[in-house]
């Protein structure tokens, strides 16, 4: 009895959730309030450090086989100061399902105008990956006949890629990504029963409000739809206290500081318009390290079957560079750590 009552808890579940999972592809895309990089490549290298971060997620606590996903990112500016390098590995691990893959992301940027307190800047970004899927069947109850169960462990491999632009303007930002380029369906499956990945559009724009001599508002959106359908709406806004070190522009973030986040999620899908999730975040630095956290609470009714979701990551900046010296002027660069 029990054992039918987990099934049935488990079909509810993804009958609520269907929708969202086709909606991200990929599990990395629910990570993007830690790294805006991971949504748009043209983030790549609009840093003053080259970066490494160690993120993980764990869904639906109180769930056994939940869905978990755990990635290393890394990005880093190109000595010429016009480009950058980055990309990142990652696993995704939801009962017998099994991703892994990784991801290389280049960018290239360039002054649109250029003066001593103000800069357009605009970065075009590109990114190739692949990634495994691995089924494995070999703990299925073998208690009934099921001719599409094989009870062996099957895998594919999917390459894709995606490209993105982004338009910075003094403290504001407006960039668009296109993820899935070559639209495709997991070859593990029956193409004539399975729908296809469409290329999945990602809207966002975000800005620095300075508040105070060490207080800023960072409010910032997204929008995703694959214009079949598949719709969401993202709306966050983080609190950043600086620490102790000096600055001479609001867009460098200070050595030290810490900061309070919420973000809120909204299924805008045909037909089906919900809330999906609210999610506090706190995360801080102290010299080249940081660290932050985020608790997701769902706002379905899955909601009464589990303990919502962490998200915990840590930070490392290394070869720290203030200033970017493009052009005429010693210019800040816009931060995108939102």
């Amino acid at each position: 009895m029990l054992k039918i009552k987990n099934i049935l808890l488990v079909i509810f579940a993804t009958t609520l959730f269907c929708t969202e999972l086709k909606s991200q592809d990929l599990p990395v895309h629910e990570q993007y309030m830690f790294d805006f990089m991971l949504v748009n490549p043209s983030f790549t290298g609009l840093t003053q450090s080259s970066i490494f971060k160690a993120i993980h997620r764990q869904q639906w606590i109180g769930f056994e086989n939940a869905p978990k996903t755990s990635l290393f990112l890394f990005k880093h500016r190109l000595k010429g100061r016009e480009g950058g390098i980055g990309g990142y590995v990652f696993s995704d691990l939801n009962g017998p399902n099994q991703r892994f893959g990784a991801q290389f992301n280049f960018s290239y940027q360039v002054f649109l105008y250029n003066k001593r307190n103000h800069k357009f800047i605009m970065s075009f970004g590109m990114a190739f990956r692949g990634w495994a899927h691995v089924l494995d069947q070999t703990k299925f109850t073998r208690n009934m006949y099921d001719p599409i169960v094989t009870y062996s462990k099957e895998t594919t491999v999917n390459p894709n890629a995606s490209a993105g632009v982004l338009f910075s303007y003094n403290h504001t930002f407006l960039g668009v990504a296109f993820d899935n380029l070559l639209p495709w369906t997991d070859r593990m499956y029956n193409r004539s029963l399975e729908p296809i990945n469409h290329v999945l559009t990602n809207l966002h724009a975000g800005s620095i409000l300075q508040i105070h001599k060490k207080v800023q508002l960072r409010p910032s959106c997204l929008f995703k739809s694959n214009f079949h359908g598949l719709n969401q709406l993202d709306v966050n806004l983080k609190v950043h206290y600086g620490g102790t070190s000096s600055r001479k522009s609001k867009f460098v973030r200070k050595d030290n500081d810490m900061w309070f986040g919420l973000s809120y999620r909204n299924t805008l899908d045909k037909g089906n318009s919900s809330p999906l999730s609210i999610a506090p975040s706190f995360g801080m630095s102290i010299d080249q390290f940081s660290i932050f956290y985020q608790y997701e609470i769902g706002l379905t009714s899955l909601q009464l079957y589990h303990n919502g979701t962490h998200q915990i990551g840590l930070g490392l900046k290394i070869f720290h560079d203030k200033y970017i010296k493009w052009g005429k002027f010693h210019n800040a660069i816009f931060y995108d750590e939102f």
